[in-house]
């Protein structure tokens, strides 16, 4: 869910986009052709609303809630021109919000291991520690990943620079796939929270190069999944679920568990 910092500023962009218009109007002066704007609609409804945006922000963005407060005062001088430039505000605190909201996790897998990961993401990162869908960037999950005729080098890319977290979930499968060796160094190149987890095919022994094992943790464990969750809800402000996190980790837990028999 939004805070109320974005509900309120996309109030205004709506009262803007719907319900106020402008008309350009032309006044001939000594057969010259002046322009002249006019600001029309639900104008008072437009005001009151940055007000109400303008008191959400002042201990956040102070002088974003000055540059609003002097823009509404000059309203009445030049309509258009103050109009506008309150309209350019609201796009920016927008802007501001969907970047300051976003909680990128990028998972570099192989595509064979997409049952795992799908628990991963159900079991630990949304059930157990609320993350969502839009959160978190998985290519083999299909409301996570890659849209059709999107190009995939490009959005792999995108997504590694922007995310938070990147999580390499090490397998036989992953060893054998030159894609995810490829996404591996785009990975290392980006530099941001990198986290190793060997899944249940593969052991210490086995990963060779591909990673430290000093930075290296089974997936399967618990200490390792309750640090994981520690990491996560502190550094985007979550909640802590108690019981609920204990229950969707054992359901992880579990399933890796016979993924081994």
């Amino acid at each position: 869910m939004r805070n109320n910092i974005y509900q309120l500023a996309l109030r205004c962009k709506n009262i803007s986009d719907e319900r106020i218009g402008t008309d350009r109007n032309l006044i001939p002066y000594k057969n010259i052709l002046f322009t002249d704007y006019t600001v029309k609609g639900n104008v008072d409804e437009y005001l009151a609303a940055i007000d109400d945006l303008r008191f959400a922000l002042v201990d956040k963005y102070p002088n974003v809630a000055y540059e609003l407060r002097l823009h509404k005062e000059k309203f009445g001088d030049e309509k258009i021109i103050h109009f506008t430039a309150l309209s350019t505000i609201v796009d920016c605190v927008l802007a501001l919000e969907e970047r300051s909201n976003a909680k990128k996790i990028f998972i570099s897998h192989s595509s064979k291991d997409k049952t795992i990961m799908e628990k991963f993401s159900d079991y630990i990162l949304q059930l157990g520690i609320g993350l969502s869908n839009e959160d978190i960037f998985c290519t083999s999950i299909e409301e996570m990943g890659i849209r059709n005729g999107e190009d995939i080098r490009r959005h792999i890319k995108e997504n590694v620079l922007g995310a938070d977290f990147s999580f390499l979930m090490i397998s036989k499968n992953y060893k054998d796939s030159e894609i995810c060796l490829n996404e591996m160094g785009a990975v290392w190149a980006a530099d941001n929270h990198v986290r190793y987890y060997l899944l249940p095919d593969v052991d210490f022994k086995e990963i060779g190069w591909l990673c430290d094992t000093n930075k290296a943790d089974k997936l399967g464990s618990s200490v390792v999944l309750d640090a994981l969750e520690e990491e996560l809800t502190g550094f985007y402000g979550l909640p802590h679920k108690g019981g609920i996190w204990s229950r969707q980790r054992q359901n992880f837990v579990d399933y890796l568990a016979s993924c081994k028999k």
